[in-house]
């Protein structure tokens, strides 16, 4: 039995958890409210490679909300949404964050990302591996320039889109219908 919440971590007869989602839903789109001070900004050759990702994949990384259809994580997956037509998206309900504790999980989750690094070799021997399963890499949304750099050359019925994103920077990236 639930007996305190001290920040993310409930406290049970002695024992320490950790919350966690126990439900995935499905609402429809036009049902969540993104977050209007949401610092994150996604380009448009962004959010064709999350719908790339999307489309070959599948929908595996739900929507944070909280009980008020309030976006907490997944602005861009939700742009992704739009641009593939999608009627409605998985969403996981955040019930247990503060509302200072939901400003803050929507910088964290953002910055935690950029933090991490990649393993060089582990990433080139993966990639090698994928070249040789013959899956299209680019539909992956894994970037031309890394794949190159690894002397892999993308397949030739790959879509290529020439994007700036929110940095100015050109991107090549996976075309994606709307």
């Amino acid at each position: 039995m639930l007996t305190k919440w001290k920040s993310a971590i409930a406290i049970e007869e002695g024992m320490t958890s950790i919350a966690a989602a126990k439900n995935i839903e499905h609402w429809p789109l036009d049902k969540l409210i993104p977050y209007a001070r949401n610092p994150r900004r996604h380009s448009d050759a962004q959010v064709a490679q999350i719908a790339g990702s999307i489309a070959e994949f599948g929908f595996v990384n739900p929507i944070l909300v909280d009980s008020n259809a309030g976006m907490v994580a997944g602005h861009g997956r939700l742009l992704a949404a739009r641009k593939l037509g999608l009627a409605e998206v998985p969403v996981i309900v955040l019930d247990h964050l503060s509302e200072t504790q939901k400003r803050a999980y929507i910088i964290a989750d953002n910055r935690l990302t950029l933090s991490a690094d990649w393993d060089e070799e582990m990433l080139s021997l993966a990639l090698l591996e994928l070249k040789d399963s013959d899956f299209d890499l680019i539909r992956g949304s894994v970037r031309p320039a890394r794949i190159q750099r690894f002397g892999i050359r993308p397949r030739r019925n790959s879509s290529w889109a020439d994007r700036t994103d929110v940095r100015g920077r050109r991107r090549r990236t996976l075309k994606v219908a709307a």
